[in-house]
């Protein structure tokens, strides 16, 4: 066991690289974090569902970021493809007084470009800089926080996946079938994706809704079908007769998306660097 004067220490290291929370809406359809850019204010969505952070055009312009001469990036979003463009540099990036990095702290960041419609936010803050930090959503009470690792675990973990690109994956069982689902902050809906559909046992599952229904996302839009499914578990969470949107549209790497309809209903503590999630107890 550790001396008391040790952890007294440990825990005040911990709170000197905690962000203050940043408030969100109640029952938020979005987590939009504030952040400055080069010193200038911007806003991006957490996105964990992305590889990259991703930076809209009109935000280059307004932000007066310098334009990459050598490198640029190829985006294709969950819609199809997206076009090519030269990729942004930005010198520093901060949400309250944590840095933002790819790579090494304090090296430039290169962030693609997109021309796609982003409606109430100047870009994606995605996976490439997000596994650096621990994240704490807690739709529930209105707030969300990042820290840096590493810290004790404040409840039985929930081991995740991490692909090479650091997407966030957890095993999940949805109607007792086992499914690989990935963790997206950055959709406001639950997906079931053609390799879920065939792991279900099913091309498409019979519903009492609407035959198909509009499913907007970067690169366009396309048609899903909502199903009540039975019961979701992920871990010692349970959802019971959930609504799950399914799109039979291949996808190599998991079986379904988690969004904010389901993971907004309780508190989140997610770690990259220790690849789990959390569920703390309400209270």
């Amino acid at each position: 066991m550790r001396p008391l004067t040790r952890r007294t220490a440990l825990l005040g290291t911990l709170a000197a690289v905690a962000a203050a929370p940043i408030r969100l809406p109640p029952s938020a359809q979005a987590c939009l974090v504030p952040v400055e850019l080069d010193g200038k204010p911007a806003t991006l969505l957490l996105d964990t569902g992305a590889e990259r952070t991703i930076l809209s055009r009109a935000a280059v312009l307004r932000l007066g970021l310098r334009r990459d001469r050598w490198v640029s990036t190829t985006l294709r979003g969950a819609g199809g493809l997206l076009d090519r463009r030269a990729n942004a540099d930005v010198r520093s990036a901060r949400t309250g007084n944590i840095e933002l990095f790819q790579g090494f702290p304090g090296k430039t960041l290169s962030f693609p470009v997109t021309t796609a419609d982003l409606p109430g936010t100047d870009g994606l803050l995605g996976s490439d800089m997000l596994r650096h930090l621990i994240i704490d959503l807690d739709i529930p009470r209105g707030t969300l926080a990042f820290r840096k690792p590493p810290e004790p675990p404040q409840t039985t973990p929930i081991p995740l996946q991490m692909r090479g690109d650091w997407l966030p994956l957890v095993q999940v069982h949805l109607d007792g079938v086992a499914l690989l689902a990935l963790i997206d902050t950055g959709s406001s809906t639950s997906l079931l994706n053609a390799r879920g559909l065939h792991r279900m046992g099913t091309a498409q599952p019979q519903s009492p809704y609407p035959p198909s229904i509009a499913l907007h996302a970067i690169g366009g839009d396309s048609p899903a079908t909502p199903h009540r499914f039975k019961e979701l578990r992920i871990g010692p969470l349970v959802w019971r007769s959930p609504t799950i949107l399914t799109e039979p549209v291949p996808e190599a790497a998991f079986d379904m998306t988690l969004g904010l309809d389901l993971l907004g209903q309780q508190r989140l503590i997610l770690s990259y660097a220790a690849e789990t999630l959390q569920v703390p107890k309400a209270g």
